[in-house]
């Protein structure tokens, strides 16, 4: 069985992003990634667990949660469930330390870290962009503003103005949500958490029955086939023995 990644190297590799925002790349943006095997059973309760540390968190915002439940075939099922959740800088860590440890009565020896990953993106173009669109948006509203205002005897001047003053409020509040989404990015971090329910590990003399088992059931099946054919064709096949014995007796094959 895999070995869960220590905590403490876990923990390093997930805020190393700490220094960066410390060295002044205050343009960054950060996604986490988690992905944890877990006991079948206990699933459901990993991610209750999860959505109840988000809760406990100061300023957690809960993204998506969702379980499924995967049929395997022979009454066999496997269940996995994904969280994403967005945190400020300094409560990543508490969360990841609180999705990755056991349960009550669970042992942490059940609990595989299959990756652990950290994304960085530089967001200045971005921010730098929206800035300048916003500012040339505003100085244009301004100058709307005014001539709408020195329009106001000119019923066709305003209903132009008016007409285009609103259309530049709208790109105005298009650009305000995209710098706020930026902005969101930047100051807070994405964490996403998967749980996949690990299916019981055979031993090699079970899987050596269980593949015998399988074995053993398609020449069954096999055999199976073949005396269904054999009672659909016996009855045709004894008709031509007959006759060709018969026709021996008879002589009818014989040359003169």
């Amino acid at each position: 069985m895999a070995v869960m990644a220590p905590a403490p190297a876990m923990n390093l590799r997930f805020l190393k992003h700490g220094v960066s925002q410390r060295a002044g790349q205050a343009f960054m943006a950060y996604e986490h990634r988690l992905d944890l095997t877990v006991p079948d059973h206990l699933v459901s309760a990993h991610l209750d667990a999860a959505r109840a540390a988000c809760t406990a968190a100061v300023s957690c915002e809960l993204v998506s949660s969702n379980e499924n439940t995967e049929e395997l075939g022979q009454g066999v099922s496997q269940h996995s469930a994904r969280i994403a959740v967005r945190l400020p800088h300094d409560r990543v860590e508490a969360f990841i330390k609180a999705v990755s440890s056991p349960l009550p009565g669970e042992e942490s020896r059940n609990i595989v870290t299959r990756a652990a990953t950290t994304s960085e993106t530089d967001l200045q173009n971005d921010v730098i962009d929206v800035d300048r669109r916003l500012a040339q948006m505003t100085a244009y509203r301004d100058r709307l503003e005014a001539l709408e205002a020195q329009s106001a005897g000119r019923t066709d001047d305003l209903i132009k103005v008016a007409k285009e003053l609103s259309e530049v409020q709208s790109s105005l509040e298009d650009a305000q949500k995209e710098k706020n989404g930026l902005s969101r990015r930047i100051d807070t971090e994405r964490v996403d958490v998967s749980f996949e329910g690990a299916r019981a590990t055979s031993t090699p003399v079970r899987q050596r029955w269980n593949e015998s088992t399988q074995i053993f059931m398609e020449t069954l099946g096999d055999v199976w086939f073949f005396l269904i054919q054999a009672v659909v064709w016996a009855p045709l096949v004894l008709v031509a023995l007959l006759l060709v014995r018969r026709a021996i007796r008879k002589g009818w094959f014989r040359r003169d």
